[in-house]
């Protein structure tokens, strides 16, 4: 049976009709009614190229097509690119291409405007799936619009869709009906106001995600932003499923694209519509854009399991002692005067050094001599040998610390206008952020755009609409774009590797301003509303390429306290350091950004145990494969050691110990809790896997079983609860490729752990 998504006549009113209910955008619309008259055109044209799962065809209309089938049934999905506002002047052209693939052309005109653009899709068979590639051509003066590529899923009742969401409860949906198993529930009842279950599919829904953050606009800049919000995606793709046929679909765009900006888009229609923004459309700059079209099992896996593999750069740590690091940890700045034993307890590793050793913000290690002491600012002193020191005391007490970084913000009580300079002396110019700034590192500020409103950007009193943006303590937002600045931030990063090489790298803080535009300078590919502008985005890209070596040529790793939560930032990094996690659609974030990373998060102070309990609180960061804050003496404006707590964190330290190296099992279908009695995650660990099994009910016994996973046929499992002092043999079977575990439950709560025997 060929399935599409209007099985009768065409009907443009009916169809008019629906765009307006649905409340469908005119890509979606565009989409749907280019659907149906494929559906219904005459015949097809012989211009085809196909994979080993699919195949794509194109109407006499011009709209690409795209087959596969499971079983009995056939999909077909139109797959399409538009540019807001425009329209299609003259004939489709339709090429077949070498080696099998096929390619569209279409001119466009910018309604209103006159803005012209060719744009080509082609669409090229590759191994188990569709390459689709997009180029825009410009015609004239730069513009810019929106570039919308999407496909049509047809919705039935059993049809759903998933992305790497920060929180299922899109659409105004808040919770899953009554009766549903806890597996499949969106929430548990003592985290519903935090936490959502990323990992469930949801059904077709109309809305808009962001990608990693709400973009810059004059009227809503956001400044400060912190990813609190549940209408986010952190890896650009989106994966549309049958479960009745067991059939998935998904889009993946390349992470390598020049993205600056970027929504997801959906429909309870079905329509699946990426967005990108403020990309400069030019005669002397020719777009180019990737995506793929895969097709698998009907499993969120399915499309992430399909990207990491073809995009490790971005999924993987580039080294590998990232993986040591993982467990609980703090940002402190107390000396080593703690009890070892107990931190350990905690499954405790790694410490932010929070010390603020820096005399100010950027200037993280002056030019100075290793014993020459500077005042920190903390308030006291330090020197580069003391940084040393308390790294070799950590490593020797079997702990890892990282060092605090920044490359968006400088200086501490920074004056605006440029004052004149004071200290003709360069010897001692490091000493005055002002004079350091100004003179030695022109031009990097990050300049506050003229055509913001003053009360949307207000966090520092002194900031102000064609000013520059001020930040903590009076300090001046940078753009680690400028030539200067980065050479600057490259000399720091040499500096670390050379005098505290003990360190296991850096952390790098305060990636919220990577959002924002420089009006004052241009990157060649930003057409910002009007004008050029270069990104932020482009800065720290152009940054990492040089950065990333001098760190990982050392043996030394680069975390990222990421605020804004993007897949394409973290290219040429070996994991997070998040700040937020103590809310849920962080830590969801960045659990799936940190797949195959160490992701480490933030707690806040012991409250965030008592809302939720310590179980809940606890269980959701197992299943998410996340290691919360741990209480650490002088931990800075986190949790803090109590009694209480600290027995909460050495009751679950085994279980968050036992997934120490852990990388996601994305085969298909891999696990299943039976009845949905309990939600359960499969992680890869040294050795063999590990099972948190999670939010059961307290005392009873849950079975799991595993399928579709290697190394399973002669294995021991063990079950390792909280609060309890010892493993216990679990009860298991092999039969037909699937293993089989029966998991008693304590607290709700087991981490399996699979070894082979």
């Amino acid at each position: 049976m060929i399935i599409f998504p209007f099985r009768n006549a065409l009907n443009y009113n009916k169809l008019k009709f629906n765009m307006l209910k649905n409340k469908f955008s005119p890509v979606s619309f565009m989409l749907l009614l280019l659907a149906g008259a494929s559906a219904f055109s005459q015949g097809i044209s012989p211009n085809a190229g196909q994979s080993e799962n699919l195949s794509v065809t194109v109407s006499k209309q011009g709209v690409a097509l795209v087959s596969f089938s499971s079983g009995k049934d056939t999909y077909t999905v139109p797959a399409v690119t538009h540019l807001e506002g425009c329209i299609t002047t003259g004939k489709i052209i339709t090429r077949k291409l070498p080696g099998g693939g096929v390619e569209t052309e279409q001119k466009l005109v910018r309604t209103g405007t006159k803005d012209r653009c060719t744009v080509i899709d082609r669409f090229i068979p590759d191994g188990d799936g569709i390459h689709w590639e997009v180029e825009i051509r410009g015609a004239g003066k730069p513009w810019t619009t929106k570039i919308q590529s999407g496909i049509t899923w047809p919705v039935s009742a059993s049809s759903k869709f998933w992305a790497p969401w920060s929180d299922p409860r899109i659409g105004r949906k808040e919770s899953s009906p009554p009766g549903t198993p806890v597996e499949a529930q969106m929430t548990v009842p003592a985290s519903a106001f935090n936490w959502g279950d990323p990992l469930l599919p949801h059904s077709f829904v109309s809305d808009t995600l962001w990608y990693g953050a709400p973009y810059f606009r004059y009227e809503e800049p956001h400044v400060i932003y912190i990813p609190y919000q549940r209408d986010l995606i952190c890896i650009p793709m989106v994966t549309a499923m049958d479960k009745k046929t067991d059939s998935g679909l998904s889009l993946v765009l390349d992470p390598n694209d020049e993205i600056l900006d970027l929504t997801l888009e959906t429909t309870a229609g079905g329509t699946l519509t990426f967005n990108r923004i403020y990309n400069r459309i030019s005669a002397d700059h020719p777009l180019k854009f990737s995506m793929d079209l895969v097709a698998h099992e009907a499993d969120w896996r399915g499309g992430l399991r399909w990207m990491s593999n073809r995009y490790p750069d971005y999924f993987n740590p580039v080294v590998t002692k990232a993986h040591d690091m993982a467990g609980t940890s703090a940002y402190s700045n107390f000396d080593t005067d703690f009890d070892v034993a107990k931190m350990k307890k905690m499954a405790f590793n790694t410490n932010w050094m929070a010390s603020f050793d820096f005399p100010y913000m950027g200037m993280f290690l002056p030019p100075v001599g290793e014993n020459e002491e500077w005042i920190r600012f903390g308030g006291d002193t330090t020197s580069i040998s003391a940084m040393r020191n308390y790294a070799q005391t950590m490593n020797r007490m079997g702990f890892h610390v990282l060092n605090y970084f920044n490359v968006t913000e400088f200086g501490t009580k920074m004056e605006r206008p440029v004052p004149p300079r004071k200290n003709l002396d360069d010897k001692d110019i490091w000493k005055d952020p002002n004079e350091f700034f100004y003179y030695k590192l022109p031009g990097s500020w990050l300049p506050v755009p003229d055509r913001v409103l003053r009360d949307s950007v207000y966090f520092h009193r002194q900031t102000e609409p064609g000013g520059t943006h001020l930040t903590w303590e009076a300090g001046i937002v940078t753009d680690p774009g400028e030539p200067v600045y980065r050479d600057f931030l490259l000399d720091q990063a040499r500096k670390h590797v050379k005098f505290i090489p003990e360190a296991s790298g850096i952390a790098i803080d305060r990636m919220d301003w990577l959002r924002m535009y420089n009006e004052n300078r241009d990157d060649g590919i930003t057409w910002f509303v009007d004008r050029p502008a270069r990104s932020l985005i482009t800065s720290w890209k152009i940054l990492m390429k040089d950065l990333a070596p001098i760190m990982h040529n050392a043996g030394k790793t680069i975390f990222l306290n990421n605020h804004v939560k993007r897949l394409d930032l973290l290219k040429n990094t070996d994991g997070i350091f998040d700040e937020f996690t103590n809310a849920g659609c962080p830590l969801n974030t960045t659990a799936l950004l940190c797949i195959n990373k160490p992701g480490l998060g933030w707690t806040n102070d012991s409250s965030d145990l008592h809302k939720e309990g310590p179980d809940a609180f606890f269980q959701k960061y197992l299943y998410m494969g996340v290691y919360p804050m741990a209480p650490f003496p002088g931990n800075d404006h986190s949790i803090l050691p109590d009694e209480w707590t600290d027995q909460q964190y050495m009751d679950y330290g085994p279980l968050m110990s036992a997934m120490k190296g852990k990388k996601w099992v994305l085969e298909p279908h891999c696990l299943e809790v039976v009845n949905g009695a309990a939600k359960a995650n499969l992680f890869e660990v040294p050795g063999g896997y590990v099972v948190p099994v999670v939010f059961g009910e307290p005392g009873s016994t849950v079975n799991i079983r595993i399928k579709n996973t290697p190394g399973l046929e002669s294995v021991k499992c063990e079950g390792i609860y909280p609060g309890v002092g010892s493993s216990f043999n679990l009860e298991s079977s092999y039969t037909n490729g699937i293993l089989s575990v029966k998991v008693p439950l304590v607290r709700g709560c087991a981490m399996v752990r699979i070894t082979g025997r």
